[in-house]
């Protein structure tokens, strides 16, 4: 039996060559005819040789008869399931002869995620605006100089306008600037150019947000979580919109992460460094310095006058509600910060157990009778960890892994809640406030955050100092109306993540 095509010749040259040729129906009947006629030719030969050449033979006959049917059984189960995205019992679609050519398809012809699957939510102006990257994308795009052109020196501001009244924030970069003692200012050889027509802010006449460094509350601010975080939250933002700011050479932005090793913070008051000092250090790794401390230079700097921590969004508004319900701003700082204390990102609720921390405040606004309330807790809630920590008095990086390692943060108002922006996510805060106070900050900080948020306001005690010293007043909550506000907080994680427990 002879045959024009020679399909073990075929599937031979396929397999030197390195192809994984796909085989139908009417291939595999052909290959077949030609093993027998192999077969049959084979015996017939065998019968009129000698019986050494016999052996011979047919041994090299079975060799090649089990090596072809080897190869039959690879190219079958490789185009299988290499070509085939249902199962072998399932038919598909008729394939085109272009599907069955040998060879994989590139990767403009490879099958994509649906498009359904990359849409985003469109997000309220007013939230991107303030507390998304369009936030730093519009100050990047508000680049000003401020130079002529022929400046020795060059002044590049950047302005944004989120607070509700008419103040716009700005924040500068210089360059070829030099540092006279003598004044205690930095001295650039710039001449201003006429902005007439341009609606930015005059030089010399943008915001002022200072504070007396002699007042004895600017010792208290630096002990503050929150208004120290929000000064370095708002640095972090300044330097992002630089890295995303062509600089002179149009290849290279105005501040990479190249320029950290050299960059250095300069602090020009007195004010004692506090607790979270070191966290200056996140973009500049040279030990910051006192304005007091420099030493006078003859070498051009670049200088960085940032965000001020006022004019941070997070701040803005934070007694009126607001419904974003979610900030890539505040999740990429959050990560920031534990990362530059190696403090690890905990896989929210794991374990039976569900981990309560109380701000255990030592000073003003205490909870009366909180030692006695938290024993009921205990008592009540089976499946509850409460710890009452003074964050106050332990380091920043150890407050930082209590935060990571708690489910629920319960306090008083007041900066120790500042901590929920590194709560793991998902988690619950609940706020006691003052009698008559309706601060909205840390409310609004839990929605973008996506934590659930459950506050109750404090009774007022008989004797009390004054009607509005809420800063100094302990507070106090009845029993069964502190116990309701644990019931809500406690529950709502009873079946979040590898907790199944039955409500009622």
């Amino acid at each position: 039996m002879c045959s024009d095509t020679n399909p073990l010749a075929d599937l031979a040259a396929a397999t030197k060559a390195g192809t994984s040729p796909i085989m139908n129906l009417s291939e595999l009947a052909m290959l077949a005819s030609g093993i027998r006629a192999l077969l049959s030719r084979s015996l017939m030969s065998w019968l009129s040789l000698s019986s050494q050449r016999r052996v011979v033979r047919l041994s090299a006959t079975v060799i090649g008869v089990l090596f072809v049917l080897f190869l039959l059984h690879v190219t079958v189960t490789r185009t299988r399931f290499q070509y085939s995205p249902l199962p072998s019992s399932t038919s598909g679609p008729h394939r085109n002869d272009s599907d069955t050519k040998g060879h994989l398809p590139n990767a403009e012809q490879a099958p994509t995620l649906p498009a359904e699957y990359s849409a985003v939510a469109e997000v309220p102006s007013y939230c991107a605006d303030r507390f998304g990257i369009t936030y730093l994308e519009k100050l990047r795009d508000s680049r000003t100089e401020y130079c002529t052109p022929n400046s020795p020196s060059g002044l590049t501001c950047f302005h944004s306008q989120t607070e509700s009244g008419s103040r716009i924030d700005t924040f500068c970069f210089g360059r070829g600037a030099v540092y006279d003692p003598a004044q205690r200012l930095f001295i650039m050889d710039c001449q201003l150019r006429d902005l007439d027509g341009e609606n930015v802010p005059t030089f010399g006449k943008f915001h002022n947000y200072c504070f007396k460094s002699h007042d004895p509350g600017s010792a208290r601010r630096a002990r503050n979580v929150w208004h120290s975080l929000m000064e370095i939250f708002s640095m972090t933002m300044t330097i992002d919109v630089l890295r995303m700011t062509a600089g002179p050479n149009p290849h290279r932005p105005l501040f990479s992460i190249d320029d950290i090793e050299n960059a250095q913070v300069v602090i020009l008051d007195e004010v004692e460094d506090g607790p979270y000092f070191d966290l200056w250090k996140i973009f500049a790794q040279r030990p910051p310095l006192r304005i007091s401390d420099l030493r006078p230079t003859n070498e051009f700097e670049n200088l960085i006058v940032p965000l001020a921590g006022g004019s941070n969004p997070l701040w803005q508004g934070d007694w009126e509600i607001h419904s974003c319900e979610d900030s890539a701003l505040i999740r990429t700082f959050s990560r920031r910060v534990l990362s530059h204390f190696h403090v690890e990102l905990r896989r929210p609720r794991q374990g039976p157990q569900i981990v309560l921390t109380f701000i255990d405040r030592t000073g003003s606004r205490k909870l009366i009778n909180q030692e006695d309330y938290f024993k009921t807790v205990k008592e009540q809630f089976p499946h509850i960890t409460v710890q009452m920590i003074d964050f106050a008095s332990i380091p920043f990086q150890e407050q930082l892994r209590i935060a990571q390692g708690s489910d629920i943060l319960v306090g008083v108002h007041g900066a120790g809640l500042t901590h929920g922006i590194f709560l793991p996510s998902g988690s619950v805060m609940v706020e006691i406030l003052p009698p008559g106070l309706n601060h909205k900050g840390f409310r609004n900080l839990a929605s973008l955050l996506g934590h659930l948020y459950f506050s109750a306001h404090a009774t007022k005690p008989a004797k009390t100092l004054k009607r509005d010293d809420w800063h100094n007043s302990d507070v106090y909550l009845e029993h069964d109306k502190f116990m309701d506000l644990m019931n809500v907080a406690i529950k709502a994680l009873y079946n979040r993540g590898e907790r199944n427990y039955d409500v009622i």
